[in-house]
């Protein structure tokens, strides 16, 4: 923790956000390092298993929710982490975020369940608990100025970041690369990369696509993990996955689900912002082909 006050007190910003630094990148203030270093280097994969990778707030929990229903024929039932935990839970506070995250999962029953397993990640490429076996991965990746409103409604309604400053201080965190997991643009275009190097086994998917075609994206997803869905299942999965049913059958609470879509930053960037994070956006994309939807000017 001090190593990351560090790091806030070096680029010149006063804030009482909380983190902790793995590898150089700040997670979750509830994770003790080691645990997570651990689960990176030493977790063995199993042959079909697949991991939901994200940078934070980029429809993971959606993402989640639609394997979640697949994986029962479309039937939601139960909560979205008890198929598909998030891996690194198992490295943090045993009654704080794996409860929330992977429910009713130990690094032990993880472990000992047959593949294929389901895991959520926030990993970087780099970082990424492979193990040996072949696994696939789904990668989806949201515009960073949606993501960044989100990641701060995040830093304010989770209690382990004790965040109480406003917006414009939380974009100097994020541009500074120093929000929970760090750079956007490392984390993205490094993940958009692996994937076109393994487009067999590599899927990238952008949150707003999903947004626009929910279904025919259901259908990409499943045709990629080689999940069977037929019209009902279908149906079902975009029921259960829709925001309105999340919310009352699926939500881990402390507003973890709030409005969906994407354009919602215009409401929350002033002109100032939006510059400053044009600016940075354009430097680091240059030399990038990927695009991402803003919403409608």
């Amino acid at each position: 923790m001090d190593e990351y006050r560090d790091l806030l007190a070096k680029s010149g910003i006063q804030t009482d956000y909380k983190a902790v630094l793995v590898r150089g990148v700040p997670q979750n203030p509830m994770f003790d390092v080691q645990s997570f270093e651990a689960i990176i280097d030493d977790f063995q994969t199993k042959d079909g298993d697949v991991f939901i990778a994200t940078y934070v707030k980029a429809g993971t929990t959606w993402v989640q929710q639609i394997v979640h229903c697949l994986l029962r024929k479309g039937e939601s039932g139960g909560r979205y982490g008890e198929s598909v935990p998030w891996l690194e839970a198992c490295a943090a506070s045993p009654d704080v975020i794996g409860p929330r995250e992977a429910p009713n999962w130990t690094i032990d029953k993880i472990n000992a369940a047959p593949s294929p397993r389901y895991f959520k990640t926030h990993a970087k490429v780099q970082d990424l608990p492979r193990g040996k076996a072949g696994v696939k991965v789904v990668y989806v990746a949201r515009n960073p100025k949606d993501t960044v409103v989100s990641l701060y409604h995040h830093a304010r309604n989770k209690p382990e970041f004790e965040f109480t400053g406003d917006f414009q201080t939380f974009v100097q965190i994020f541009l500074s690369n120093l929000a929970e997991n760090g750079s956007w643009f490392d984390h993205v275009l490094e993940w958009e990369a692996e994937c076109r190097r393994h487009p067999k086994t590599h899927l990238f998917l952008k949150y707003e696509d999903i947004c626009d075609d929910t279904a025919g994206n259901i259908v990409k997803l499943a045709e990629f993990l080689e999940i069977p869905v037929d019209d009902k299942i279908l149906r079902d999965t975009l029921i259960a996955s829709s925001l309105q049913d999340m919310k009352i059958n699926a939500s881990i609470g402390l507003n973890h689900l709030r409005s969906g879509g994407y354009g919602g930053w215009k409401s929350m960037f002033t002109d100032q912002m939006n510059e400053l994070f044009d600016e940075q956006y354009q430097k680091k994309m240059s030399g990038s082909d990927l695009t991402f939807k803003f919403g409608v000017d």
